[in-house]
């Protein structure tokens, strides 16, 4: 296994929760081992995240 470092785009629903980022993530084929939102526009979170790949 892997653990790579990205930083992705999800969409701002304006009511964050643990669910909706982790939700966002694996419809990005992303399995996240930590993340953290590191950016809030009206329209994006942007969020870093380590990626755990096999």
């Amino acid at each position: 296994m892997q653990v790579i470092s990205e930083t992705v785009q999800i969409p701002n629903n304006h009511n964050p929760s643990v669910e909706y980022i982790e939700s966002e993530l694996t419809k990005l084929n992303i399995n996240p081992l930590r993340w953290a939102v590191v950016h809030v526009s009206d329209k994006i979170y942007t969020v870093s995240v380590a990626n755990l790949k096999e």
